[in-house]
Protein backbone atom coordinates (compact mmCIF):
# COMPACT_ATOMS: atom_id res chain seq x y z
CA UNK A 1 0.00 0.00 0.00
CA UNK A 2 2.98 2.24 0.89
CA UNK A 3 4.26 1.81 -2.38
CA UNK A 4 1.59 2.36 -4.69
CA UNK A 5 1.16 5.55 -2.79
CA UNK A 6 4.62 6.78 -3.21
CA UNK A 7 4.08 5.41 -6.90
CA UNK A 8 1.17 7.45 -7.01
CA UNK A 9 2.51 10.75 -5.09
CA UNK A 10 5.82 10.68 -7.90
CA UNK A 11 3.10 10.62 -10.46
CA UNK A 12 1.60 13.30 -9.29
CA UNK A 13 4.70 15.68 -8.85
CA UNK A 14 5.96 14.47 -12.48
CA UNK A 15 2.58 16.01 -13.89
CA UNK A 16 2.61 18.81 -11.33
CA UNK A 17 6.44 19.66 -12.99
CA UNK A 18 4.66 19.07 -16.73
CA UNK A 19 1.71 21.59 -15.85
CA UNK A 20 3.25 24.27 -17.55
CA UNK A 21 3.96 22.13 -21.01
CA UNK A 22 0.36 20.77 -21.51
CA UNK A 23 -2.67 19.84 -20.35
CA UNK A 24 -3.70 16.49 -18.33
CA UNK A 25 -6.46 14.11 -19.72
CA UNK A 26 -8.57 12.64 -16.73
CA UNK A 27 -11.04 10.04 -17.15
CA UNK A 28 -14.81 10.71 -15.54
CA UNK A 29 -15.63 8.55 -12.38
CA UNK A 30 -19.08 7.39 -13.67
CA UNK A 31 -19.84 5.72 -10.75
CA UNK A 32 -20.03 9.04 -8.78
CA UNK A 33 -20.18 11.93 -11.25
CA UNK A 34 -23.79 13.46 -11.55
CA UNK A 35 -25.92 15.65 -13.12
CA UNK A 36 -28.71 16.89 -11.36
CA UNK A 37 -31.71 18.89 -12.13
CA UNK A 38 -34.73 20.38 -10.57
CA UNK A 39 -38.14 21.40 -11.96
CA UNK A 40 -41.32 23.37 -11.47
CA UNK A 41 -44.18 20.71 -10.62
CA UNK A 42 -47.44 22.58 -10.61
CA UNK A 43 -45.87 25.74 -8.55
CA UNK A 44 -46.25 23.03 -5.55
CA UNK A 45 -42.95 21.97 -5.77
CA UNK A 46 -39.39 21.50 -7.63
CA UNK A 47 -39.17 17.88 -8.63
CA UNK A 48 -35.37 16.34 -8.53
CA UNK A 49 -34.08 14.42 -11.06
CA UNK A 50 -30.44 12.94 -11.93
CA UNK A 51 -28.40 11.99 -15.40
CA UNK A 52 -25.16 9.46 -15.21
CA UNK A 53 -22.09 10.34 -17.37
CA UNK A 54 -21.37 8.20 -20.03
CA UNK A 55 -17.13 6.83 -19.89
CA UNK A 56 -15.02 9.59 -21.14
CA UNK A 57 -12.16 11.72 -20.74
CA UNK A 58 -11.46 15.29 -20.92
CA UNK A 59 -8.65 17.58 -20.63
CA UNK A 60 -7.58 20.36 -18.35
CA UNK A 61 -4.69 22.22 -18.02
CA UNK A 62 -4.30 23.74 -14.59
CA UNK A 63 -1.65 26.10 -15.68
CA UNK A 64 -3.40 27.48 -18.35
CA UNK A 65 -7.14 27.12 -18.38
CA UNK A 66 -7.35 28.03 -21.92
CA UNK A 67 -6.07 25.06 -23.44
CA UNK A 68 -8.46 22.37 -21.72
CA UNK A 69 -10.94 20.49 -23.76
CA UNK A 70 -14.26 19.00 -22.75
CA UNK A 71 -16.78 16.69 -24.36
CA UNK A 72 -19.34 15.44 -22.00
CA UNK A 73 -22.06 12.65 -22.94
CA UNK A 74 -24.99 11.75 -20.99
CA UNK A 75 -27.55 8.70 -21.92
CA UNK A 76 -30.74 9.66 -21.54
CA UNK A 77 -31.69 6.01 -20.56
CA UNK A 78 -29.95 7.08 -17.33
CA UNK A 79 -32.62 9.59 -16.36
CA UNK A 80 -33.93 9.31 -12.83
CA UNK A 81 -36.45 10.50 -11.15
CA UNK A 82 -36.63 8.37 -7.98
CA UNK A 83 -39.44 5.92 -8.98
CA UNK A 84 -39.37 3.69 -11.28
CA UNK A 85 -42.70 3.18 -12.14
CA UNK A 86 -42.75 6.60 -12.57
CA UNK A 87 -39.17 6.51 -15.22
CA UNK A 88 -41.08 3.97 -17.27
CA UNK A 89 -44.14 5.93 -17.38
CA UNK A 90 -42.47 8.73 -18.74
CA UNK A 91 -40.36 6.90 -21.40
CA UNK A 92 -43.77 5.60 -22.65
CA UNK A 93 -45.76 9.42 -22.48
CA UNK A 94 -45.09 10.71 -26.34
CA UNK A 95 -45.27 14.33 -24.60
CA UNK A 96 -41.61 13.44 -23.34
CA UNK A 97 -40.94 11.57 -27.04
CA UNK A 98 -38.72 15.02 -28.15
CA UNK A 99 -35.95 14.04 -25.32
CA UNK A 100 -35.94 10.10 -25.13
CA UNK A 101 -35.61 9.71 -29.09
CA UNK A 102 -32.52 10.58 -29.21
CA UNK A 103 -29.91 8.46 -26.90
CA UNK A 104 -27.61 10.82 -25.52
CA UNK A 105 -27.81 14.64 -24.40
CA UNK A 106 -24.11 15.96 -25.09
CA UNK A 107 -21.51 18.76 -24.10
CA UNK A 108 -18.50 20.30 -26.45
CA UNK A 109 -16.81 23.03 -25.08
CA UNK A 110 -15.53 25.98 -27.45
CA UNK A 111 -13.51 27.90 -24.55
CA UNK A 112 -12.97 27.79 -20.54
CA UNK A 113 -11.87 31.27 -19.34
CA UNK A 114 -10.46 31.40 -15.96
CA UNK A 115 -11.88 33.98 -13.44
CA UNK A 116 -9.75 33.16 -10.34
CA UNK A 117 -7.57 30.16 -9.12
CA UNK A 118 -11.13 28.25 -8.59
CA UNK A 119 -13.61 29.71 -10.46
CA UNK A 120 -14.05 29.76 -14.69
CA UNK A 121 -16.76 30.12 -17.48
CA UNK A 122 -17.12 26.90 -19.59
CA UNK A 123 -18.68 28.05 -22.85
CA UNK A 124 -19.80 25.43 -25.21
CA UNK A 125 -22.32 24.04 -26.97
CA UNK A 126 -25.56 21.63 -25.64
CA UNK A 127 -27.52 19.16 -27.50
CA UNK A 128 -30.67 18.55 -26.09
CA UNK A 129 -33.87 16.99 -27.75
CA UNK A 130 -31.60 17.10 -31.23
CA UNK A 131 -31.37 20.75 -31.00
CA UNK A 132 -27.88 22.68 -30.61
CA UNK A 133 -27.69 26.12 -28.54
CA UNK A 134 -24.86 27.71 -26.96
CA UNK A 135 -24.14 27.24 -23.49
CA UNK A 136 -22.10 29.58 -20.69
CA UNK A 137 -21.65 27.36 -17.56
CA UNK A 138 -19.88 28.79 -14.60
CA UNK A 139 -18.09 26.29 -12.86
CA UNK A 140 -15.69 26.07 -9.57
CA UNK A 141 -12.42 24.35 -9.46
CA UNK A 142 -12.85 21.88 -5.90
CA UNK A 143 -9.52 20.19 -5.78
CA UNK A 144 -6.43 19.09 -7.65
CA UNK A 145 -4.55 16.54 -5.99
CA UNK A 146 -4.52 12.18 -5.22
CA UNK A 147 -8.05 10.33 -4.32
CA UNK A 148 -7.45 8.53 -0.93
CA UNK A 149 -9.46 5.28 -1.76
CA UNK A 150 -7.69 4.95 -5.93
CA UNK A 151 -4.71 6.37 -4.61
CA UNK A 152 -4.82 8.09 -8.70
CA UNK A 153 -4.20 12.05 -9.32
CA UNK A 154 -7.66 13.19 -9.54
CA UNK A 155 -9.79 16.65 -10.12
CA UNK A 156 -13.25 17.91 -8.98
CA UNK A 157 -15.68 20.46 -10.55
CA UNK A 158 -18.90 21.57 -9.21
CA UNK A 159 -21.05 23.65 -11.81
CA UNK A 160 -24.56 25.13 -11.78
CA UNK A 161 -26.41 26.74 -15.11
CA UNK A 162 -30.68 27.43 -15.90
CA UNK A 163 -31.74 26.08 -19.44
CA UNK A 164 -35.52 26.32 -20.73
CA UNK A 165 -36.75 23.00 -21.96
CA UNK A 166 -38.63 24.90 -24.74
CA UNK A 167 -35.93 25.92 -26.42
CA UNK A 168 -35.15 22.37 -27.21
CA UNK A 169 -38.26 21.37 -28.77
CA UNK A 170 -39.19 19.76 -25.12
CA UNK A 171 -42.59 21.74 -24.27
CA UNK A 172 -44.83 18.82 -23.37
CA UNK A 173 -47.22 19.65 -20.23
CA UNK A 174 -46.21 23.36 -20.26
CA UNK A 175 -49.55 24.02 -18.17
CA UNK A 176 -48.31 21.17 -15.27
CA UNK A 177 -44.27 21.65 -15.45
CA UNK A 178 -42.58 24.16 -15.64
CA UNK A 179 -39.94 25.63 -18.49
CA UNK A 180 -37.22 26.06 -16.46
CA UNK A 181 -34.64 23.35 -15.66
CA UNK A 182 -32.31 24.18 -13.08
CA UNK A 183 -29.26 22.27 -13.34
CA UNK A 184 -26.24 21.09 -10.77
CA UNK A 185 -22.86 19.49 -11.97
CA UNK A 186 -20.83 16.94 -9.76
CA UNK A 187 -17.73 16.11 -12.04
CA UNK A 188 -15.05 13.56 -10.57
CA UNK A 189 -12.06 12.57 -12.15
CA UNK A 190 -8.84 10.75 -12.72
CA UNK A 191 -5.64 9.99 -14.54
CA UNK A 192 -5.80 6.28 -15.82
CA UNK A 193 -9.01 3.99 -15.44
CA UNK A 194 -12.41 5.37 -14.35
CA UNK A 195 -12.29 4.57 -10.85
CA UNK A 196 -15.68 3.60 -11.01
CA UNK A 197 -15.47 0.92 -13.11
CA UNK A 198 -15.66 -2.80 -11.86
CA UNK A 199 -12.31 -3.59 -11.87
CA UNK A 200 -11.53 -0.61 -9.49
CA UNK A 201 -14.75 -0.81 -7.10
CA UNK A 202 -12.36 -2.68 -4.15
CA UNK A 203 -10.81 0.47 -3.80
Amino acid sequence: MKRLRFIALAAWLLMAGAAHAMPVTYTVATKISRVSFTIEHQGFIQLFGTLRMAPGTFTFDEADWSKSQVNVTLPTSTLDMGDAHWNQQIRGDKEWMPLFSHSTITFRSTRLEKKDDTHGTLYGELTLGGVTHPMELPLQLNKVGINAVSEQPSVGFSAATTIKRSEFGIDGYSDLVGDDIKVQIQLEAAVGPDPGAPQAAHR
